[in-house]
């Protein structure tokens, strides 16, 4: 075994031991099986310039640890006029990315591992481990040494070419059917990861390896942060005929981030059918039920027969985005029903849909938040969801796989909210921007505390202890406040209920608040009192653990109910300035009840 770096500048000998030059690269040929050397590129330095000459690797006779034996003359070899003609390793693979189908990732190569047989040179696989860059300096041995001496081991991790596409060259260039074949078996999620990791150039490349049927599939599960720069660093033509093939709704998501005249221009290069949907797709909010569904769903008028649906089925299923529900409509396309598949397998042939489809069909207006439309499908457990516009015609569908990307949208932005963050914060200036208010909440909150504090300077000193038992307090106060908060949004959020419910709820609350407060009080009054062996101090501490968790869980259930804005920015912000209010107000309590007392 052997590696490209131990060959590279290595001296090439003609048969009478003359220097010819320098190795400078091997080309191999990638026909099938493992890439063999074909050729041999060798250098020399003349009048200050770098010559380069191809010979067939059937001259080499012999590879010393010093040098590459030809069995031919010099004057042959600067005579010859070949061109390399497949896989050049030092040009097309040396600091190149390639991926790893193993692996399902993009990595950089370090170094090539070759394998000497039958008097030719084997590709065998790609090293991308940092001891390849240290062999390459000529380091390896000295600094691996060095490294072992202090307990680091640098691991070798090398890559069998059989689980390697490399992506600096072209199909055109290199016929890498292997390679492509496993790389168009892999799931387009795990092609969609690799197309995150790649520089635009390398990204088209294999956007182009893979067609576009593929690559449609594969942009629809990268991230949808990064789609819009795939879609952007393509050629128009590229990008619109990814766009044409891709779900209606991904592709007007795609778009919307897009510059508005870039989007313009691919939607003109698009079909007439496609480009009237995606744009009446953007003409929604994009966080509403209808900037959220696909209008490829399957209805059929009232009057067909089982029979005549499972035919309509069978030849509009490639376009459908689920089979599931059949959609029921009138002749202006109203909403009158649904069906299931299960109803379609179960009944006869010649039964009439509308004698055994669902007439209580539940559906949500293409102006709902996609709140609303999470809500309603968790609650009825759908597969799919219709929606309607406000004469109940129906414009199409929300699937589930679609929900579960709102319910984790809505997530991680109910937690960026509570934190005061950005769910995308591009650059410093604007990270700063979004978390400012946040910051300035927290300083103020500091600040009063620690003017609150300094109020009570002349009669704290002379008790010193009552300080220790300040974070104790505050800590708890918040925490239930947080707590509580965190409940009553759950249970009210996004939903139409009345008094008598939001004080079920809240009464509920109080009452688990009054009992965690009471066991909080009970322990943290013992604690203080055994540990300065004051009981007085004890009694303070539990009176105002008492108050202020109360206190604070009262707060943390009355800003959402108040606001009734939960489940928004607004609420969440109310809930920043409730939580330095219980801050403070649990402090002058605190410091109160224990003056008071001691």
């Amino acid at each position: 075994m052997m590696f490209f770096s131990e060959l590279q500048e290595k001296r090439i000998l003609d048969r009478a031991g003359r220097q010819v030059g320098k190795l400078y690269d091997v080309c191999m040929s990638v026909n099938g099986g493992l890439p063999q050397s074909s050729f041999l590129v060798i250098s020399r330095s003349r009048r200050g310039r770098r010559e380069t000459a191809t010979v067939p690797w059937s001259w080499v006779t012999s590879i010393e640890p010093d040098a590459v034996i030809l069995g031919r003359d010099a004057e042959e070899v600067w005579g010859s006029e070949l061109e390399p003609s497949g896989l050049l390793l030092g040009r097309y693979l040396l600091d190149r990315q390639i991926v790893d189908l193993h692996g399902n990732k993009v990595v950089r190569v370090n170094d090539l591992r070759l394998a000497e047989f039958d008097h030719t040179l084997r590709l065998t696989g790609v090293d991308v481990s940092q001891r390849a860059l240290l062999r390459r300096l000529g380091l390896e041995k000295t600094l691996g040494s060095l490294l072992r001496l202090v307990g680091i081991d640098l691991p070798e991790s090398t890559i069998p070419w059989s689980f390697v596409a490399p992506l600096g060259i072209r199909q055109s260039d290199l016929r890498l059917t292997v390679s492509q074949k496993q790389l168009l078996e892999l799931h387009p999620t795990d092609i969609a990861d690799i197309i995150e990791q790649l520089d635009p150039e390398h990204r088209e490349r294999l956007l182009d390896l893979l067609g576009t049927l593929t690559a449609a599939e594969s942009l629809s599960e990268v991230d949808p942060a990064k789609q819009a720069d795939v879609i952007e660093d393509l050629a128009e033509t590229k990008a619109s005929n990814l766009l044409e093939v891709m779900p209606p709704d991904e592709a007007a998501d795609i778009l919307s981030m897009l510059p508005r005249d870039k989007a313009e221009r691919l939607l003109n290069i698009m079909g007439v059918r496609e480009s009237e949907v995606i744009r009446e797709l953007l003409g929604y909010r994009e966080d509403t039920a209808g900037g959220r569904m696909t209008p490829e769903f399957v209805a059929v008028p009232s009057y067909y027969d089982a029979g005549e649906t499972m035919s309509y089925l069978r030849q509009n299923a490639p376009d459908a985005e689920t089979l599931y529900y059949t959609y029921v409509v009138d002749d202006e396309g109203r909403l009158k029903g649904v069906i299931s598949l299960r109803d379609l397998l179960t009944v006869s042939r010649d039964r009439r849909v509308e004698d055994f489809m669902r007439r209580d069909v539940i559906s949500v207006n293409v102006n709902d938040d996609q709140e609303t439309v999470a809500d309603v499908m968790s609650r009825y457990n759908f597969l799919a969801l219709p929606v309607v516009d406000d004469k109940n015609t129906l414009k199409g569908i929300i699937t589930v796989d679609d929900m579960i990307d709102v319910i984790r949208e809505e997530a991680l932005e109910d937690i960026s909210h509570l934190g005061g963050l950005e769910l995308a914060e591009p650059g410093a200036i604007s990270s700063l921007r979004n978390r400012l208010p946040s910051i300035t909440i927290t300083f103020l909150g500091g600040l009063a505390t620690a003017l609150l504090l300094s109020a009570f300077r002349e009669r704290i000193l002379p008790i010193i202890a009552i300080s220790f038992f300040i974070p104790l307090v505050l800590r708890a106060a918040q925490d239930m406040s947080i707590v509580s908060h965190a409940v009553v949004l759950e249970e009210i959020g996004g939903k139409d209920i009345g008094v008598r419910e939001i004080s079920a709820i809240a009464w509920r609350e109080m009452r688990v608040v009054a009992l965690i407060s009471l066991g909080i009080a009970l322990l943290g009054g013992a604690v203080s009192g055994l540990w300065e062996g004051y009981p007085r101090l004890g009694l303070a501490v539990g009176l105002s653990l008492l108050s202020a968790v109360c206190l604070g869980a009262t707060l943390g259930i009355a800003i959402p109910i108040v606001t009734r804005r939960v489940r928004g920015e607004f609420g969440y912000t109310q809930a920043r300035f409730s939580f330095l209010l219980v801050g403070i107000t649990a402090l002058a309590v605190y410091m109160g009840i224990a003056l008071a007392i001691l």
